[in-house]
């Protein structure tokens, strides 16, 4: 996982994840964490893995908490 910090609150990342099943329920969950926007800025998918690059923004507790929610169930590319 690579991270770049924009500012106060904004956070790009790139993910990998080992399949586009576990990227999917990773991203919904992101979706429910309060005061954090999440927008996809480029993804693909294969029959081997799935990579995104995603920025968040919003509170920054409500950031770490998505970062390390993408700790969890992602890999560094």
């Amino acid at each position: 996982m690579t991270r770049k910090t924009l500012g106060c609150g904004t956070v790009r990342l790139e993910v990998r994840f080992r399949d586009a099943g576990t990227a999917g329920s990773c991203l919904a969950g992101l979706s429910r964490i309060p005061g954090v926007l999440f927008n996809i800025l480029r993804g693909r998918v294969t029959a081997r893995d799935a990579v995104y690059q995603l920025e968040l923004s919003g509170e920054d507790a409500g950031v770490n908490e998505a970062v390390w929610s993408l700790r969890a169930g992602a890999s560094c590319p």
